[in-house]
């Protein structure tokens, strides 16, 4: 019995030291004065151990029964691991192994130095806490905060309220942070805004290495660059090397173009301002009419890549001027002797004719990424050729270059030739162009487009379109080589179509009757974003159905210099031909099948987009209740009752008298 009340005792003295903790040892001292209150002596010069750690003071105040002591002046705490703490006062339970130092409170972790005004240490666990402020730093990064909490064992502080982490590179300012002393790693749990020299990143939850100034966000994430901005659900940056990838949901903003792209993945490098996006890329070019309804280009590709250029180095949409139609309806003039060139204007420049496009067939998109790089071998025929801007002079074209491709994901292109010679010292303006590759759409609800490649400048406002492009407008479908769509203040002003060109029309989508048009070059304008006339030169050659009534009683063919097509209210009103030289019409009766098609016809009614939801899908799933297609329906031929002057109707055959004598433009 009594072995048994013997261990229990010993069981219960046991658990009371280990509530109490071991006892401070007083190590050294300078002098002791005695008892100053109830249990404690004043001790001058203090050395205290606890536990592995020395304490030492100015003076102490200590209570060996209670295990307590309060030190003054000059305190030290020195830690078997290294750490090291400063302060003017010191409180100590030795029990609860609770440090509570005030006043100049500096502790230092090997490379971090964490200073306060007053800090609670617990020497067990070796976690530092402190409420009124405080600051580390740590090599030459330097954080602040209200709050506070160090973890001595993984080096990791948490910081509270008013948070503010400098770096060479960067300023960081949130509410709630972790930060890493041994990777110099920060980490956030809140809205974060990082800054730097000419850079912001945002984030709600990401991590910031400070060393290699990698940065990678997962909640509400946006990088911004003076006009331009990155967002998606996940966002990389690399500071140094310049370069951010956004992940689902990526918005590329530029402001100062007005340029937006969206697509659901993003590639960013700031050394050219470049954005390459895939998965469901597409970019909005906004369009207003005279009445400043908004009427949007949607513009889409397999790949969007954009970038900053100097305008210089952008071949612009230059304009000539056509013709006029007494120009071309007169004979052929004999050789002549033409004065030299002067700045004053020729005589037939005081007629009101409309400008033309010059002939773009020589340019390609000059735009040069990677010097090293060759296209891809689906790219070795598709190819037009580059000029420079500044050159005049009649020298050789320059080599040929295909539109720059991706390979690898990355932008392949032949080097920009520029004219050095002929550049203008100082020229430095710049703008942003975007290139889409393979399976190229636009949708405007009057007016599509389809083509392999895709090139805009926001310098001249002008879409062109490579690579067997068709264009759908008002009822009617354009081909040709190349493609140009041109806007001015908001608004599509003219169009051209570059080699072997051609127009069909047809009355009813399940028709086998096709109006059809072609010839070298078309060129068409446009009055409030509805096409108004087209010019169709070199070699213009037309087939139409002559209608009596409801019925169709014939087919017209006309070759002439130029056919010109006058428009109303998105609808076509009669067609001008100038200096006809073959007219002929046949009965339906006596039609055959060449008669009806002219060489070079296709008809791809299936290919026209239908609506934006079409081809970008991602718009479809945003709506909550989506919306039909936009149907389009083909523009007829059959001519209106009001026929404007000088112009022949669609009805009737053109005869060629009267088309000769039309000096009308």
């Amino acid at each position: 019995m009594r072995k048994i009340i013997f261990s229990v005792l010993l069981s219960v003295l046991s658990l009371a030291a280990v509530a109490q903790g071991t006892k401070i040892q007083l190590r050294s001292s300078l002098k002791t004065k005695g008892f100053q209150k109830e249990g404690f002596a004043r001790v001058i010069g203090p050395v205290f151990e606890h536990d592995g750690s020395t304490l030492a003071a100015d003076s102490a105040d200590v209570n060996f029964e209670s295990n307590v002591f309060d030190a003054f002046g000059h305190v030290v705490i020195t830690q078997p691991s290294g750490t090291v703490i400063y302060a003017d006062l010191l409180n100590y339970n030795g029990g609860t192994k609770l440090a509570i130092l005030t006043n100049n409170v500096r502790m230092i972790d090997k490379d971090a130095v964490l200073t306060t005004p007053l800090l609670t240490y617990n020497m067990g666990t070796k976690v530092g806490t402190y409420t009124g402020g405080g600051k580390i730093v740590n090599g030459n990064n330097v954080l602040t905060s209200k709050n506070g909490y160090y973890f001595e064992s993984t080096r990791d502080a948490y910081f509270r309220y008013n948070v503010v982490l400098t770096s060479p590179d960067a300023l960081i300012k949130t509410d709630t942070l972790r930060y890493n002393a041994s990777s110099k790693i920060a980490y956030f749990y809140g809205p974060t805004n990082i800054y730097g020299k000419d850079d912001t990143l945002y984030t709600e939850n990401g991590t910031y290495n400070t060393s290699n100034d990698q940065a990678r966000f997962g909640k509400k994430n946006l990088y911004t660059q003076g006009s331009k901005s990155l967002k998606g659900d996940s966002l990389f940056y690399d500071r140094k090397a310049g370069f951010g990838r956004a992940i689902g949901n990526i918005t590329f903003i530029d402001t100062a173009e007005k340029a937006e792209l969206r697509g659901g993945v993003g590639l960013y490098r700031k050394s050219d301002e470049s954005i390459l996006v895939t998965k469901n890329p597409y970019v909005v070019i906004i369009t207003q009419s005279d009445s400043s309804k908004v009427d949007s280009i949607w513009y889409t590709a397999d790949t969007l890549f954009s970038k900053v250029v100097f305008t210089r180095d952008v071949l612009p949409y230059k304009k000539d001027e056509l013709k006029t139609d007494t120009e071309l309806s007169a004979p052929d003039p004999v050789a002549v002797v033409k004065p030299p060139a002067t700045n004053l204007p020729s005589s037939t420049d005081t007629l009101a004719r409309p400008p033309a496009l010059q002939d773009t067939s020589k340019r390609v998109v000059p735009v040069g990424v990677d010097k090293k790089a060759a296209p891809p071998p689906d790219a070795k025929n598709k190819t037009t050729t580059l000029t420079s801007k500044n050159n005049n002079s009649k020298s050789a074209p320059a080599k040929k270059t295909p539109v720059p491709p991706i390979k690898g994901g990355k932008v392949a292109a032949e080097p920009v030739q520029t004219a050095k010679a002929d550049s203008i010292p100082g020229d430095t303006a710049r703008n942003r162009i975007v290139i889409a590759y393979h399976n190229a759409k636009i949708f405007k609800s009057d007016l599509q487009a389809r083509a392999d490649s895709m090139f805009f400048s926001y310098s001249d406002s002008t879409v062109r379109c490579y690579f067997n492009p068709i264009l759908w407008a008002q009822g009617s479908q354009l081909t040709g080589d190349t493609i140009y769509l041109q806007m001015k203040n908001k608004k599509l002003n003219n169009m051209l179509l570059q080699h072997n060109s051609f127009i069909v029309n047809s009355e009813d989508a399940d028709s086998t009757t096709f109006n059809q048009i072609k010839g070298k070059v078309i060129t068409g304008y446009f009055k409030d974003n509805k096409l108004n006339q087209l010019f169709v030169d070199g070699n213009a050659e037309s087939v139409y159905y002559v209608k009596d009534d409801s019925a169709y009683v014939g087919l017209n063919h006309q070759v002439s210099s130029r056919i010109k097509m006058n428009f109303a209210d998105g609808k076509l009103q009669g067609i001008n031909f100038i200096r006809a030289v073959q007219a002929s019409t046949k009965p339906m009766d006596k039609l055959t099948e060449e008669d009806k098609i002219l060489k070079g016809f296709i008809w791809k009614p299936k290919d026209r987009p239908k609506s934006k939801e079409e081809i970008i899908p991602q718009l479809a799933k945003k709506e909550s209740s989506p919306k039909s297609p936009v149907k389009t329906q083909p523009v007829k031929t059959a001519p209106s009752k009001t026929v404007p002057a000088k112009t022949v109707p669609v009805k009737k055959p053109v005869p060629v008298a009267s088309a000769t004598k039309n000096k009308s433009n």
